[in-house]
């Protein structure tokens, strides 16, 4: 299992971001996959936590998939479905994984899932390579601790 790189100040995330969910993404078996841990402060209705807050690490994890392929991506379209509320006081498992590569475009794919297995939630969606010059702009960015 391999690390994968992080923004200090991405939400998701950066280790430097106080609001952040500072969450470590993993390759596991050609997939990245994270684990949060979801609390009172993440919940929409009381007990459940809320489904933007799903969306966007499962938005996170999926895009992570491009790394897999050296891609480096921003979302362009994305798709979630939820399959049932998902308990604050339970880890959640996310795992992303690559659909196929249409070169400019990656259709990727993911679900978040209970410690039981139980899915909460899946995506899909399409991710687009970012430039040549953009991608040195946000490597540059990474080194230097942002």
């Amino acid at each position: 299992m391999n690390q994968q790189l992080d923004s200090q100040a991405c939400f998701v995330c950066g280790k430097a971001n106080p609001h952040g969910l500072k969450l470590d993404f993993y390759v596991e078996d050609n997939r990245v996959t994270t684990t949060f841990q979801p609390t009172a402060e993440h919940q929409g209705w009381p007990g459940f936590v809320h489904g933007g807050i799903i969306a966007t690490v499962l938005d996170e994890t999926i895009g992570r998939a491009g790394f897999l392929v050296d891609a480096w991506t921003m979302t362009g379209r994305l798709e979630v479905r939820y399959r049932q509320p998902a308990p604050i006081d339970q880890p959640l498992t996310f795992i992303g994984t690559i659909v196929r590569d249409r070169g400019r475009a990656l259709e990727l794919e993911g679900f978040a899932q209970l410690p039981d297995g139980t899915v909460v939630a899946e995506g899909r969606g399409v991710y687009m390579r970012v430039s040549e010059e953009l991608r040195q702009k946000l490597e540059a960015q990474i080194d230097a601790g942002y």
